[in-house]
């Protein structure tokens, strides 16, 4: 497996002062969406014993891209380098390895991209960064998703088949409602994660329009009417 930094920069300049992600950033979540599928992450040893430096580099690198989109804010929240000096995983080099391993290189690509199109101010959790490799909306999106009329990602689709629909649209309160919905979504993303497929997504249905509709026979209207009067003794006979 050819090493990461085949396709993520190396230069010190990727940790800008900038909040913005650079343009190298984005070149690089673009050649990473361009390489052929295979995991991502090179296998690993338990935190306690030293990294193969195929692993190093890849986890490295990565350390580097992150760095790069979020100047600052990575690095104050896990650390400046994801190994000790003994070159064993620190613990959030652990826990940042076992969210990055066993991915496809379209997947990671995926979670970069989502990093760069979200605007987010600040890097994502790990569990949030493996939703979003495994393209997992978030809970707002779907709340949105569920308003009849909207179209419904497959994701959508799924949280909807592990809800009682009667009794989500019966309940007492909001709260209750967004009880369910949390549920049915936690177990709609580990159907996910354990690499189920998702549903078909629907799109949007227009919804039926109420209010008075323009006669286009009058004629026939008329005549209607007046066979229903006649039946029903309008005139008084």
């Amino acid at each position: 497996m050819q090493r990461l930094n085949t396709v993520l920069p190396t230069e010190s300049s990727s940790f800008s002062s900038s909040s913005a992600p650079n343009a190298e950033a984005v070149a690089v979540v673009a050649a990473l969406a361009m390489r052929p599928e295979s995991s991502s992450m090179p296998s690993l040893p338990s935190s306690g014993e030293p990294l193969s430096v195929e692993a190093a580099d890849y986890l490295f690198e990565f350390w580097k891209q992150m760095g790069s989109m979020f100047p600052g804010s990575w690095e104050r929240q896990n650390g400046a380098s994801p190994l000790k000096h003994d070159r064993t995983l620190a613990p959030a080099g652990t826990t940042w390895a076992q969210i990055l391993r066993g991915r496809l290189r379209s997947q990671h690509a995926r979670g970069l991209a989502a990093c760069l199109t979200e605007g987010r101010e600040w890097p994502p959790t790990p569990g949030r960064f493996l939703q979003m490799c495994l393209d997992i909306p978030v809970m707002a999106t779907v709340e949105r998703e569920m308003t009849p009329g909207r179209p419904q990602s497959g994701f959508t689709v799924l949280v909807r088949s592990l809800l009682d629909l009667h009794v989500y649209a019966t309940a007492e309160n909001g709260f209750q409602q967004r009880r369910m919905l949390e549920e049915a979504y936690t177990r709609a993303v580990q159907h996910v994660v354990d690499g189920k497929p998702l549903p078909q997504p629907v799109l949007a249905i227009e919804q039926e329009k109420h209010g008075v509709r323009p006669v286009r026979d009058r004629e026939s209207a008329r005549a209607a009417m007046e066979r229903a009067a006649a039946e029903l003794n309008f005139d008084g006979d």
